[in-house]
């Protein structure tokens, strides 16, 4: 009970004015470690933005315990909410790779689309997702093919094995997601991608 009021007072302060008491929360919280995470998860919806950069700051901070809960909440109701588990996943890492390559695989639109935006704010500690992200470009959804896109654009270079697919996808039905393919082409900068692009 006590550390359940603890962990609701330093959550407050991650809205605090002061930058200084705001760090300080954020590093009490991780130091609780495991059993912050549900409250964090919670202030992931917070109207204040500071508490919810600040959430997402310690969960990712916390790591890999974190994951489990943050994948299921990219598909929470209260879209700033998702948006921010995706925001603290991509702050993660590595570590967080192969639980978001399950999740571009998952039945729920939400879950596939915040995969891949989160697997985008990484760069390159997403490499090991790029087949994965590939294969995304076929997703039935254009939210997910352009978030998909955007994130290949991201990896540029590393992303080559991509190139096939990213030509195929330059006649998208989706306006979106053929000018995130063409930029993501533009990105990876290769010949074979340069000579898709003269395609066009």
């Amino acid at each position: 009970m006590e550390q359940s009021r603890e962990i609701e007072e330093l959550i407050e302060e991650l809205g605090d004015d002061d930058a200084e008491i705001q760090l300080a929360a954020i590093s009490s919280l991780v130091g609780i470690g495991v059993h912050a995470v549900p409250a964090l998860i919670e202030a992931l919806g917070d109207d204040i933005w500071d508490v919810c950069d600040g959430a997402a700051d310690a969960l990712a901070r916390i790591g890999e315990p974190a994951i489990p809960e943050l994948i299921e909440t990219l598909g929470d109701e209260i879209k700033h909410r998702s948006l921010n588990a995706a925001d603290a996943l991509g702050r993660l890492g590595e570590p967080a790779v192969s639980a978001l390559i399950q999740a571009l695989g998952d039945s729920y639109q939400p879950v596939r689309e915040n995969a891949a935006r989160a697997l985008g704010i990484m760069r390159n500690s997403a490499v090991n997702a790029i087949p994965a992200l590939t294969q995304a470009l076929r997703d039935e959804d254009m939210e997910v093919r352009t978030n998909v896109a955007i994130a290949l654009a991201r990896l540029g270079k590393s992303a080559s094995g991509a190139i096939p697919v990213l030509t195929e996808v330059l006649h998208d039905e989706s306006e979106r997601v053929r000018e995130h393919a063409a930029y993501a082409l533009e990105q990876i900068g290769t010949p074979e991608a340069a000579s898709a692009l003269n395609r066009l």
